[in-house]
C-alpha cells in the first residue's frame, strides 16, 4: 500500500520551514559580511547550503520511507543515513582541514535548519497552546493545570 504525503498541507509545513532555512542562511550570509568580513560570509554560506542540501536530501528519503511499506524501506533509509552521515563527516572533515573558511561561520551556517526547525516548533506550540479547542475541560473543570 503506498500513501501519498502532501508536505505542502501539513499542519507544521516542511515546505516552510525549508524555505525559512535558505532565508536564514541568506540573513546570516548577509549580516556576517556587513558586520566581520567576506570569509566569515563565505563561511556562513558554505555551512548553510551544506546544512540546506543535507535537510533536503532527508525530508526526500523520509517521503519516500512513508510512502511505501515500512518494513521493506526500513533497512533502505537507515543504509541511506548513515552514508550521508558518513559522507557529511568527511565533507566537514575536507572543508575544515584544507579549505580556508572560518569554522565559527561554518558552524554558524549549519546551525542555520536547527534555528529554522526550533523556531517553527515553538511558533506552533504558541499557536497550538492558545487556542482554545485544544483546552481539556475535565481538566479546566477540577481546576488542575492552567492554559498558556
Amino acid at each position: 500500500m503506498t500513501r501519498k504525503i502532501d508536505l505542502a498541507s501539513a499542519e507544521i509545513s516542511i515546505v516552510k520551514i525549508e524555505r525559512l532555512n535558505w532565508l536564514l542562511t541568506a540573513l546570516m550570509a548577509l549580516s556576517a559580511w556587513l558586520f566581520f568580513s567576506s570569509l566569515a560570509a563565505l563561511s556562513v554560506l558554505v555551512g548553510g547550503i551544506i546544512a540546506n542540501i543535507s535537510f533536503t536530501l532527508m525530508k526526500r528519503d523520509i517521503v519516500k520511507a512513508m510512502q511505501g511499506a515500512l518494513g521493506a524501506v526500513k533497512a533502505m533509509f537507515l543504509l541511506k543515513y548513515y552514508a550521508r552521515l558518513m559522507a557529511l563527516a568527511l565533507l566537514l572533515y575536507y572543508v575544515i582541514k584544507h579549505g580556508q573558511l572560518a569554522i565559527g561561520g561554518l558552524v554558524i551556517g549549519l546551525s542555520s535548519v536547527v534555528l529554522s526547525v526550533g523556531y517553527t516548533a515553538i511558533r506552533e506550540l504558541k499557536r497550538y497552546s492558545g487556542s482554545k479547542k485544544n483546552i481539556d475541560p475535565e481538566i479546566v473543570d477540577k481546576g488542575h493545570g492552567s492554559c498558556i
